[in-house]
């Protein structure tokens, strides 16, 4: 016998999120958590902008459904599970260096 998933158990602790794939520093920045993926993406600009201003140099963006384990992820603390999803010129710049 199987229970049923309860729908707002799973809206509890899944939101969206914006994830932000750094170099220089390599990390995966998380911001939110947001009702929706429009409210995600209208608030993705101002936190690019502070990113920008403090050197980071944004490898790549994207808005979604998850529940990060920790808001910044620096790369020593990186797990294969983190890098799952990432873009491949993070990879790479992580083995150039």
């Amino acid at each position: 016998m199987s229970c049923p998933i309860d729908p707002n158990y799973v809206a509890l602790r899944f939101s969206w999120w914006v994830e932000v794939f750094t170099a220089h520093p390599s990390c995966i920045y998380y911001f939110g958590p947001f009702e929706n993926p429009s409210l995600a993406t209208a608030a993705q600009d101002g936190y690019l902008e502070d990113l920008i201003d403090e050197g980071a140099h944004i490898v790549s963006v994207r808005t979604h459904l998850c529940q990060p384990r920790k808001l910044t992820i620096y790369e020593d603390e990186l797990t294969i599970h983190d890098l799952e999803f990432g873009p491949l010129t993070f990879f790479e710049g992580l083995v150039v260096r």
